[in-house]
């Protein structure tokens, strides 16, 4: 991935900062650009605010010019926009263009290079590269005699009883290639907004999506940009038996939108159109999403299994330590006193980073709300049908009546939190939704419970676990490998004689030396020891003897409330806390912090210890458990496996193996039935992978999100 230097901007406003001077209230507002975060602090006498998210959290953002061209504005999640033009980010007058389009222009790279899009970019890049490693090995493998697949007498002395799966050849070097998305535009202009002069352009492009809304009267144009990752669910909605609209979360409700601002081209009856772009839109977000990074990374998880487990068999054929950790002879020898410490890297830190789960369907159609329905509408709109249909990847919701129909298509990545309610003691409900009269309890739970499994067996939480394992793998790997480069006699880092002798004058830059999976970063994730707080405010307990507690455990955080009229259970995952910056007020008498979803605000609003210490405690777990360290164990783990394929090269020079392999010998080592659809086909990804390493700018690229070597 990119790096970025780190910028300041002052976006104070006139308005705010001398429009009430007189009352002593001069505001502030800076917006710093930081290396993994972006940082927008509010401060006045009377209040001080800080609101800083992850660049992957960053989802819409919006450049709003008005009066053509004479005013703008930035509305985003940091700072909301209304319709009216309240809130945003209005530096100066507002009248600097220049100003406000370099602001947006930063904000964009720092969006794409350190947030989702860069990400997907990386995992398809690392994909490609392991894929690569995966053929290499099993030629080494082949080359020196190795038996595969191994004995069972074999498996039980090399790994104790504890053997991995060995996967036929053909099924360890496949790769499925990823659909490539072009760039479409759509005019999705209603009838009624050209009356006025308006119109509106939706942009697919490859890695996000833009729609841009221009109205000529005033000369205003306003341009949001969402990244696929980001798109929280697509839903297309039908009315009064001909209307058609869609929406996609924030790309049609911006943050500040009351409503949706929902896609209905023309007169909003062209179905087909509609559903051409809900087509085009949902195979993107599928593929580009949540849901490809997570098929991504339980594919690149499983081929370093393959290649751990075959360099064992290597290791015995050639007579070298196979276990691991390796003996503390085998690893002075190598590493002398300063090898790495694999005293944490002797197992996978979770057994089941990720799940597969079977599809399961749920009536939820609140009976109550049918009634009402039927009796408001006369029975015209006929009885509701409403249903849950939770698939392997996402849930799907469907609604229907003889009026309107709709269908919501969203991923578990997405699911900001999963909030069980009981009301009355009688009304239960989670995330919205009641089954039966007033919400069934042991529908409810268990639908509860199916949604907190998939959440975090399929979401960002299975992200970071897959990376955790991955890395871990590639560690064993990398051991392994040094062990062999040590039993052969092959030196890394190489000379430059030897580089020019395996790769001839495009010589590759190696990665920078440090601890083995932190070359990068230091401790990029932690393991979190569980933490609990009574958050409960001071008037909600004398009041409705309200009970409010905050457990932080390993992976998300848990807000339980309870009171003689509600329980309310919400779990919010560290990815998607959002800002969690205290924020103090009346002349900082008051302090208190705030999630996406949740508000703390302790005792008497006056506990600035106990908020200052739920905010650091929070913070800290966002980083470390949320999507920087996600970010930044890829990158780690990219620096492995680029060092792997170096190393590799070097063997399979030292042993003569040609690579790429010709055709027939691919057949020999593989056989016909590969995963890429046929030996041609892979032979010309070898060669374009080979070509990668080959050069050092195609490798290290803003394209292709790799972090510059030094």
């Amino acid at each position: 991935m990119q790096t970025f230097p780190e910028k300041v901007y002052d976006v104070t406003n006139c308005g705010e900062a001398y429009g009430t001077s007189y009352l002593g209230i001069c505001t502030r507002r800076t917006l710093e650009l930081q290396s993994e975060e972006i940082v927008l602090k509010t401060r006045n006498c009377c209040v001080s605010s800080v609101q800083r998210r992850p660049y992957a959290q960053l989802n819409a953002l919006e450049h709003r010019s008005v009066c053509f061209g004479l005013c703008n504005a930035i509305n985003s999640d940091l700072a909301p926009m209304d319709d009216e033009g309240n809130g945003g980010i209005v530096p100066g007058c507002g009248c600097d263009a220049a100003y406000v389009q370099e602001i947006v222009r930063e904000m964009n790279l720092r969006k794409e290079g350190r947030g989702k899009v860069a990400q997907m970019r990386q995992q398809k890049y690392m994909l490609e590269r392991i894929t690569q490693l995966a053929i290499k090995v099993p030629m080494l493998l082949k080359s020196l005699g190795v038996e595969y697949p191994p004995s069972d007498a074999t498996l039980q002395r090399l790994f104790s009883g504890s053997a991995p799966e060995m996967r036929p050849l053909s099924e360890v070097i496949s790769l499925e290639p990823l659909p490539e998305f072009g760039t479409n535009q759509y005019d999705v202009t209603h009838c009624c907004q050209s009356l006025a002069c308006t119109s509106r352009l939706l942009e697919l492009q490859p890695d996000e999506a833009s729609i841009t809304t221009r109205q000529s009267l005033s000369g205003s144009v306003m341009t949001s940009k969402v990244p696929y990752a980001n798109i929280e669910s697509v839903d297309a909605v039908s009315a009064c038996c001909c209307l058609r609209v869609l929406t996609a979360g924030e790309l049609t409700k911006p943050p500040g939108k009351p409503i949706d601002e929902a896609i209905s081209p023309g007169c909003g009856c062209n179905g087909a159109l509609v559903e051409q772009i809900r087509a085009d839109l949902q195979a993107r977000v599928e593929v580009r999403g949540n849901l490809g990074q997570i098929k991504q990374l339980e594919k690149m998880m499983a081929k370093f299994h393959d290649v751990a487990a075959e360099l064992a068999l290597i290791l015995d054929k050639i007579g070298a330590d196979t276990s691991f950790p390796p003996t503390q002879e085998t690893m002075r020898n190598i590493y002398g006193s300063s090898g790495p410490d694999l005293s944490h890297a002797s197992v996978v830190p979770h057994t089941k980073p990720s799940e597969d789960f079977q599809t399961k369907e749920y009536n939820v159609r609140n009976e109550t709300a049918n009634i009402c329905c039927l009796l408001c509408t006369c029975g015209i709109a006929g009885c509701e049908t409403y249903t849950l249909t939770l698939e392997p990847e996402q849930a799907v919701f469907r609604y229907s009546n003889r009026c309107d129909a709709s269908v919501e298509r969203k991923p578990y990545a997405q699911l900001g939190s999963v909030d069980e309610n009981v009301c009355c003691c009688c009304i239960h409900t989670v995330n919205g939704l009641a089954p039966g009269c007033c919400g069934d309890p042991t529908a409810v739970k268990e639908i509860a419970e199916e949604l907190q499994n998939r959440k975090v067996g399929r979401g960002n939480i299975a992200q970071l676990r897959n990376q955790e394992n991955t890395m871990i793998k590639a560690m064993e790997a990398d051991v392994r490998t040094d062990i062999f480069l040590h039993k052969k006699g092959i030196e890394y880092p190489p000379s430059q004689q030897t580089l020019q002798a395996v790769y001839g004058l495009a010589v590759p830059t190696l990665p920078p030396g440090g601890t083995h999976g932190e070359t990068l970063h230091a401790g990029a994730s932690e393991q979190m020891d569980t933490k609990n707080f009574s958050i409960v405010n001071a008037c909600d307990q004398c009041c409705f003897c309200t009970s409010h507690t905050l457990e932080l455990n390993d992976e998300e955080a848990i807000f339980r409330l309870k009171n003689c009229c509600v329980q309310a259970t919400s779990r919010e995952p560290y990815a998607q806390l959002g800002s969690v910056e205290p924020i103090s007020g009346c002349m900082g008498l008051c302090s208190s912090v705030h999630t996406d979803q949740n508000q703390i605000c302790p005792g008497l609003g006056c506990s600035h210890a106990l908020v200052n210490e739920i905010a650091t405690e929070l913070q800290h777990r966002k980083v470390k458990r949320g999507n920087i360290a996600q970010i930044r164990m890829q990158e780690n783990l990219i620096l492995e496996i680029i060092k792997l394929g170096i190393k590799y090269d070097l063997i399979l020079h030292k042993e003569g193996i040609q690579y790429p392999p010709a055709q027939e010998k691919m057949t020999a080592l593989f056989g016909q039935g590969l995963g890429l659809g046929s030996t041609c086909d892979v032979r010309r990804d070898i060669t374009f992978h080979l070509s990668l390493i080959s050069n050092p700018s195609m490798v290290v690229s803003e394209k292709n999100g790799m972090p510059p070597f030094n």
